[in-house]
């Protein structure tokens, strides 16, 4: 094997890597910014109930409160959504790139790579269907 095939070989593994403990450690971060549910909504009453003993407030003022935290909620979420799609464009356009570079047999092999590294990743997104796959 060349030295520019082994160089590329060490990019590619680097970039798959790079991209698995990428996506692990966003999922991490997700789990522990919701305090571990699944989903944030898990966590309002929660917060509700804390904020209006804590602060002792009114139904009225507990009730403005449910209205915010569930605006906030749908902002996060949008964000959320938001967040993967760049991270799914920028992925898509990583892997695009290194295909640019790689010979037909190559290309079968980097294929290949990428279908390993989907079915031991992430899960798919709440059923958006979205998964490492480029265009390319």
């Amino acid at each position: 094997m060349s030295n520019r095939a082994r160089a590329v070989a060490v990019l590619i593994a680097v970039l798959l890597a790079g991209c698995v403990i990428g996506m692990a450690g966003l999922r991490l971060w997700e789990k522990r910014s919701e305090g571990g549910h699944g989903d944030s909504r898990g966590r309002m009453p929660e917060v509700e109930t804390r904020f209006a003993r804590t602060l002792q407030l009114s139904p009225e003022q507990q009730n403005q409160l449910k209205l915010i935290l569930e605006e906030s909620r749908h902002q996060i979420d949008a964000t959320r959504a938001e967040m993967g799609q760049q991270f799914d464009k920028i992925r898509a356009a990583t892997n695009a790139k290194i295909a640019a570079i790689l010979s037909d047999e190559q290309k079968k092999k980097f294929e290949q790579l990428l279908k390993e590294a989907d079915s031991h990743g992430r899960p798919d997104r709440e059923g958006e269907g979205h998964g490492r796959r480029s265009d390319h």
